[in-house]
């Protein structure tokens, strides 16, 4: 790719950090937003708050100021998990987790979206999950905050037809990075509590080995290289990604079955 100006939320770890660091040493012109700067990074990190509609707008206003108006690529990347049953999930809790997972996504669109209107051109990539095709156990809120960017997306897409705007969700699967500890966790009652315990430790192992944020890079670069994009793509492993089609093809009642087995919840 030419030299672009990419902004990147969640950069103080994980899969921001990794692409950040990436494409800065492509000689890209990187932003990284968030709330702190952990990691050891190499682009320009400006303190942001997404969840808060206000501290965006300043650090766009910034980065526009330093750029010459000019906006090329936005990766949507922060969010946090959620663990917990639908039923014992506090008001507080839910909130936290829209507020960056919904809001935050919310947030950054509504700065870029005139901007790159304006230039005729401009990626827009949100990272959701393969967890947003279903409703998980004790991952309802997360799924259905992913779920709401999806369906945003494919929204947003509709509204900037024909403006050069290449708009798509990162739709990925378990991904080897330390979720773990910003995840909201929520109050679980007694009914729920041995099940939960044990979705707990098998989603954690499997975070474990998950896909390295590395393996990311080439796929997102060629996302980035391509036009026309779809407005989503499953990344991930194959049978996380399977569940997608299976969903589509087989009766509502016969799935729910395999992600109640896979889940043990039998």
């Amino acid at each position: 790719m030419q030299s672009k100006v990419i902004v990147i939320t969640g950069t103080s770890s994980g899969v921001g950090l990794t692409l950040a660091n990436y494409f800065q040493e492509q000689g890209h012109k990187v932003y990284g937003l968030s709330r702190t700067a952990k990691g050891q990074k190499k682009f320009r990190h400006i303190t942001t708050d997404v969840s808060n509609k206000e501290s965006v707008k300043q650090s766009f206003q910034q980065i526009l100021s330093e750029t010459d108006q000019q906006i090329d690529v936005l990766i949507n990347n922060a969010g946090v998990g959620m663990l917990g049953s639908v039923e014992d999930a506090s008001k507080e809790d839910i909130e936290k987790l829209l507020n960056v997972n919904v809001y935050g996504t919310i947030y950054t669109m509504q700065e870029v979206l005139p901007i790159m209107r304006k230039q005729k051109s401009g990626y827009i990539l949100n990272v959701s999950s393969i967890a947003s095709n279903n409703g998980l156990p004790f991952r309802g809120y997360y799924s259905a905050s992913k779920a709401m960017i999806d369906r945003l997306v494919e929204s947003v897409r509709l509204e900037n037809r024909n403006t050069g705007l290449e708009i798509a969700t990162l739709n990925f699967g378990d991904i080897k990075t330390n979720i773990a500890e910003s995840r909201v966790k929520s109050f679980v009652s007694k009914f729920y509590q041995n099940r939960y315990d044990a979705m707990v430790t098998d989603i954690d192992h499997e975070v474990e080995l998950g896909t390295p944020t590395e393996d990311l890079i080439p796929i997102v670069e060629k996302i980035l290289s391509q036009k026309n994009l779809r407005p989503h793509y499953y990344i991930g492993k194959s049978m996380q990604k399977l569940s997608v089609t299976l969903k589509s093809i087989l009766p509502q009642k016969v799935f729910e079955n395999i992600i109640a087995k896979y889940s043990k919840l039998d």
